[in-house]
């Protein structure tokens, strides 16, 4: 049988593993940052507009590696996915010709990535730039077979008339950013039934939209 001092090293033992498992685990690299479209009092993409970033204090340093590119989809990406966060207190500083240079204090975040919309105001306006959050509302469309169905034409109308569109790709996926609100989204294509969500609310916690369709539908009616 085991001693009691022996017992209690085991135990010691495992919850070390234990802990340090978890700590592993904790410290796993992720994306954090942040992805910001910039554009004018009309929703419109300012072209030629600079991004910058850059600490507060001397002790605010950001890393070499994170800086604001422009990615595919014309947003400006400010993110990393070596390490979990930056640490300290940024200046975020957007500028561009024909418009009034915007300043905000940013921190980053512990792995996540933020969106935001920047509607810059005219050269000469004493308003105030918008700076809005913005949500990724994504999911998958899928007809009977659960088979994922590309090409779909996912169209979401917001109540400020608003409109932002997306494109399901060949494993049915797809994701637009857009504000927070409730929407009508609209997901058509030749091959199927046209389907709407009346009110679909978008909000943090609330972002997925999966959308099952219906082939064979289509395929009957034609018949008929």
């Amino acid at each position: 049988m085991l001693s009691l001092r022996s017992s209690s090293r085991i135990l010691v033992l495992i919850v070390f593993l234990f802990c340090f498992g978890f700590n592993a685990e904790a410290q796993e690299d992720c994306l954090y940052g942040f992805k910001i479209y910039v554009h004018d009092q009309a929703g419109k993409a300012v072209k030629g507009a600079k991004l910058e970033a850059s600490g507060v204090t001397e002790r605010d340093v950001l890393p070499a590696d994170v800086k604001p590119i422009v990615s595919y989809s014309g947003a400006y990406m400010l993110a990393n996915d070596a390490g979990r966060t930056v640490k300290g207190d940024f200046l975020l500083r957007a500028s561009a010709e024909g418009f009034e240079t915007y300043e905000r204090r940013i921190n980053f975040p512990v792995c996540e990535l933020q969106r935001f919309e920047l509607r810059l105001q005219p050269k000469g306006s004493t308003a105030e730039a918008n700076f809005e959050r913005l949500f990724n509302l994504h999911g998958t469309v899928f007809d009977e077979a659960q088979k994922p169905f590309g090409g779909a034409n996912v169209e979401a109308t917001f109540a400020s008339g608003r409109v932002f569109q997306a494109v399901s790709n060949a494993y049915g996926y797809y994701e637009m950013d857009v504000p927070e609100g409730a929407a009508s989204v609209r997901v058509t294509n030749s091959r199927i039934p046209d389907i709407s969500f009346d009110k679909f609310t978008v909000e943090d916690g609330n972002t997925v939209l999966n959308v099952p369709v219906c082939l064979k539908c289509k395929q009957a009616e034609s018949k008929n």
